[in-house]
């Protein structure tokens, strides 16, 4: 599987679903009953299902909306058909968006922090605002990677789909409105679902997430590919994200204005993409990290062989580049996104 959004429409098979899932349900706990015998011993294990707990996405097969926990599952979001790391399907705009890499399930909310305290967030910003004459280096290659990489679980941020899923939008672009429906959704980080299963968000968390992260965006609020809108409420029309996909810093600058312009190359990943799987079932860039690594692959970490070859000048020759991405932008003061977006131009190339 390819990177991407993918469709998937809910159908009256839907219902007919729920009433054997009940009498299977039903069917079980008779039997769990007759097992427990006239003891009547507490099954802790039973209660697991009980729906107390947080709701990781176990609807994301249905096609019910996005699957705000599908990393969890591995790399690029195996289970889920969601990226982690990056993939390459088919999106109305070009070869579907990717995703990124981590298990976000195990990750605790300060897993990010170094010694000092900082997170990706504020290493990336301080570093870019120290420097009056900002030039690509190993320091800001990792800076980069590293604020895309951070996730903190289902609680977010959830950087990784931040360059991978920010809308084209600027001056002689006409904004990508589908686009920028999905990237609201994931940078708001609301993932609330109705009766049905479909997620959902309002009008106001769309402004609110669009003020910090696209100032001075103007745009009017409709229905898109992605999500229905009706009564000021956003509702998922059914698909969801798989693959993976990571940037590498490629040039940056900035004027007077303190406006930044950087470019970057994307590098598509697919869903099972990782070391452990075979190689034959990989997909070209991960076949390419094998490759790399040779006898070393049995103890390799993705993201370390990942950041080493980034830092290399041949980068693009080992891995083989998916797309080239230019954004401008400004260091923002907010304290979950580094940057307000100015303009965003993306161009997927064909192999």
């Amino acid at each position: 599987m390819g990177t991407g959004i993918r469709g998937k429409r809910i159908s009256e098979r839907r219902h007919t679903l729920r009433i054997c899932a009940a009498a299977m349900a039903l069917l079980l706990m008779i039997c769990l009953l007759a097992s427990c015998g006239p003891a009547g011993g507490k099954d802790d294990a039973a209660d697991a299902g009980t729906g107390t707990g947080a709701d990781t996405g176990a609807d994301m097969g249905t096609g019910t909306g996005t699957d705000p926990g599908a990393d969890a599952g591995g790399r690029n979001g195996t289970g889920t058909g969601m990226p982690d790391d990056t993939d390459a399907a088919e999106t109305p705009t070009g070869p579907a968006e990717p995703q990124e890499s981590g298990n976000d399930a195990d990750t605790p909310d300060n897993a990010d922090q170094d010694v000092s305290g900082m997170n990706a967030v504020d290493r990336l910003r301080n570093a870019l605002q120290a420097d009056s004459d900002p030039r690509v280096t190993g320091e800001l290659i990792r800076l980069f990677l590293d604020y895309q990489g951070e996730s903190h679980g289902y609680k977010g941020p959830h950087h990784r789909y931040e360059l991978r899923l920010l809308p084209e939008f600027g001056p002689g672009k006409a904004l990508d409105w589908d686009g920028l429906t999905v990237f609201i959704y994931h940078m708001a980080n609301y993932f609330e679902h109705d009766e049905t299963g479909y997620y959902f968000f309002d009008a106001g968390l769309f402004d609110e997430t669009a003020g910090r992260l696209l100032p001075g965006l103007e745009y009017r609020h409709r229905r898109s590919m992605y999500f229905d809108y009706d009564n000021g409420i956003y509702k998922s029309t059914g698909w969801d994200m798989h693959g993976g996909v990571y940037y590498r810093l490629k040039s940056i600058s900035v004027d007077d204005r303190e406006t930044f312009t950087a470019s970057f190359d994307g590098f598509h990943f697919y869903e099972l993409d990782g070391f452990g799987e075979p190689y034959d079932s990989v997909g070209e860039n991960m076949k390419a990290m094998y490759d790399f690594v040779g006898d070393r692959n049995a103890g390799a970490d993705f993201d370390e062989v990942l950041l080493e070859i980034f830092l290399r000048d041949d980068y693009d020759e080992i891995l083989s580049v998916n797309e080239h991405l230019e954004i401008t932008f400004r260091i923002s003061s907010d304290p979950v996104f580094a940057f307000e977006y100015l303009s965003c131009a993306r161009e997927y190339l064909d192999h």
